[in-house]
């Protein structure tokens, strides 16, 4: 099933972000005043753009949200998936359910990664993913499949994935993006689109930032 994917990097937000918040719904206009660390702000104020740019949620009434938080579109279509780490905001569109995940490739796979599988995959699956070819990779494809599929489902880690149990009849596909893992899982298989939004452009589009500067 097609989905597209809106990727929006963070590295290039003008200084004064923050100065822009009312460019978004009051949703993550909130999540990016809290005191969090600015990249967790950045991103959530990423998220707000992506929606109001691409698929014109500008208020918070657009949006309803799941048992765990899961946002939607409160109109019902399209699907909705939302994900961000320190560097991009993803936001996946599609007919059907959806669900996201970014990750960075470490630079190397070590103990951190290690002790983090270790709560969500079976000791057969770490194994294999400890002597594939390429282990930081596939380290951050597998805790992308599982975070996906989590979201999608809609329960998060409020399902026990302790083993390496995942919820039944997901199926997921990946990109590769600027050194990140993006992972999508749908109830067919997803065939993905990227798209690239700038977000100097999307704020010009909303009214709040001139490109260009």
């Amino acid at each position: 099933m097609h989905v597209d994917l809106h990727i929006m990097t963070l590295e290039a937000a003008p200084v004064d972000w923050a100065s822009h918040l009312g460019l978004v719904c009051p949703r993550y206009r909130e999540k990016a005043a809290t005191k969090a660390p600015e990249p967790t702000r950045l991103g959530e104020f990423a998220a707000g753009l992506l929606l109001a740019s691409v698929l014109d949620v500008r208020t918070d009434e657009q949006l309803s949200l799941g048992p765990e938080g899961k946002p939607e579109l409160a109109a019902g279509s399209p699907h909705i998936g939302l994900s961000h780490d320190d560097a991009m905001t993803i936001l996946a569109v599609a007919d059907g359910v959806v669900g996201v995940d970014v990750e960075e490739v470490p630079a190397q796979y070590g103990s951190l990664q290690r002790d983090a599988l270790r709560g969500v995959l079976s000791a057969e699956h770490i194994e294999r993913v400890e002597s594939a070819p390429d282990p930081a990779l596939s380290f951050a494809l597998a805790w992308t499949h599982v975070e996906a599929v989590l979201k999608a489902d809609g329960r998060g880690f409020a399902f026990d994935v302790r083993g390496g149990h995942l919820p039944a009849g997901w199926k997921t596909a990946y990109v590769l993006v600027d050194g990140h893992a993006v992972t999508c899982a749908m109830r067919e298989e997803p065939a993905i689109c990227v798209h690239r939004v700038c977000m100097r452009d999307a704020m010009a589009l909303l009214g709040g930032e001139k490109t260009g500067r």
